[in-house]
């Protein structure tokens, strides 16, 4: 796919996508040429009239959201042409994934195609019509390639309702005439191949002509704001299957979380805070029955973001901004407060337990540096655990803040001692530790075979 691009273009996260995405197409080639086509295009006209051609792209930005329903109705009516048990449930599937893909994504591409070439499509403008004023541009190959997916006399059928499925000679009969139901079938997949390669190729256009684009003061939509939040999460290393919003609650669909994930997961949660600061509650669902949701409101983001923030281009924060994350996370879980103190002091002493035997041998050798490490990742747990207090009541935050200030008073004390002392120091953590372990995480179950 490199071919598609200019070497010393960055691979950014983004640009990854769009080219992986190209690369897993149901028709590969189809949805390449398409892209090639489109960034020529597009380039083009960024070159020649740029204001025009991001004014036009930014309007079909504007309808994301219709292009984001119609994918998920594709999608639904594709899974349902998958499962389907007879012929007959398959041939209505499949004649509803026409539609979809030549009224929703062909005429919309057809609009943005037209508009950049100076034309326009009238609004409502029926198939017929749309084929042909692209094939009026016969000078214009991507014009020609659009026409080519559209068959006016299937989708009439479609639209009239003049169509069902022969089960004596096992036919698709549209308009009264046998039909093929898998080229119908492969036609779906091959127009929406193209519209797919169409939008890829724009995103190349602007990747490879930056200094050219001229970009609006609107806000992004919300489908805008979705894929701010997928980046973020893919830049966490975190699986998301989909995402969904209900107003100021955004629910991502994930793999089931163990132990070694959860690190990720709250990872991908702040990034998604800071992709998206109006939501007021996040909500991880997993794909196995019974598994509870990872719910994280406003309240714990911003504790876990004002204990990363400063941290974020010197370090991981997660070791420590993981744990008021986790207070919000086991209230919103309905645990008691006494079991989401237990498991934020098992894991904040675990971690300090962790790197002093971790930097042992260099301890041992009177390395200062490992004492000055050692006592660093000490003063940022006890700040984690003191801003997960806060998240919490009573004598559970109590017990918390008093934990933390006993690791503070440790770090202070410990700065003026010889690195080959603290091998053997804050031994409140190892207390806490042995008293509180194992932690309880109610979203991961086979907890004792995910540790092992």
């Amino acid at each position: 796919m490199r071919h598609l691009i200019d070497d010393s273009l960055p691979l950014t996260v983004k640009l990854l996508h769009h080219l992986a995405s190209l690369a897993l197409s149901d028709r590969p080639l189809l949805a390449h040429r398409a892209a090639f086509l489109a960034r020529d295009l597009v380039t083009s006209h960024l070159k020649a009239e740029p204001e025009l051609a991001c004014s036009v792209i930014a309007r079909h930005v504007d309808r994301e959201p219709e292009m984001l329903s119609s994918h998920r109705g594709q999608v639904a009516y594709r899974d349902a042409c998958n499962r389907a048990a007879h012929q007959e449930e398959k041939a209505r599937a499949v004649m509803d994934l026409h539609r979809a893909v030549l009224e929703g994504d062909v005429k919309r591409t057809a609009a943005v195609v037209m508009e950049l070439l100076g034309r326009a499509v009238p609004d409502g403008a029926s198939l017929s019509t749309v084929r042909d004023l692209l094939a009026a541009e016969d000078s214009e190959p991507l014009c020609k390639f659009l026409a080519s997916t559209i068959r006016t006399e299937w989708r009439n059928a479609n639209a009239h309702e003049d169509f069902r499925w022969d089960p004596v000679n096992s036919t698709l009969l549209l308009s009264g005439q046998p039909t093929d139901l898998e080229q119908v079938l492969d036609a779906a997949i091959r127009a929406r191949a193209v519209c797919h390669g169409f939008e890829h190729g724009v995103a190349l256009a602007y990747a490879q002509n930056a200094p050219l684009i001229i970009w609006g003061a609107e806000e992004a939509n919300y489908v805008g704001r979705d894929l701010s939040i997928l980046q973020a999460a893919g830049e966490s290393r975190f699986p998301v299957l989909d995402i969904r919003r209900n107003g100021s609650l955004v629910r991502l669909d994930v793999p089931d979380i163990s132990v070694e994930t959860l690190r990720e997961a709250c990872r991908a949660l702040l990034r998604a805070a800071l992709a998206d600061p109006s939501i007021e509650r996040w909500e991880l669902r997993q794909t196995s029955p019974g598994r509870p949701p990872l719910c994280v409101d406003r309240t714990g983001t911003h504790a876990g973001l004002q204990v990363a923030e400063p941290l974020w281009e010197l370090a991981d924060p997660l070791p420590f901004a993981v744990l008021p994350l986790l207070a919000n996370a086991m209230t919103n879980a309905g645990e008691p407060a006494e079991t989401a103190v237990s498991t934020v002091l098992c894991l904040a002493a675990a971690h300090v337990v962790g790197e002093r035997d971790r930097l042992l041998p260099a301890l041992a050798q009177d390395d200062s540096a490992a004492k000055d490490e050692l006592i660093s990742t000490a003063k940022l747990i006890s700040d984690g655990a003191k801003a997960a207090a806060q998240l919490l009541e009573g004598p559970a935050r109590r017990k918390l803040l008093a934990f933390a200030e006993v690791l503070a008073g440790d770090c202070h004390r410990l700065r003026s001692a010889r690195a080959f002392e603290l091998a053997h120091e804050f031994v409140p953590a190892d207390r806490v530790l042995r008293r509180h372990a194992p932690a309880r995480l109610p979203w991961v179950t086979a907890l004792d075979d995910s540790a092992g």
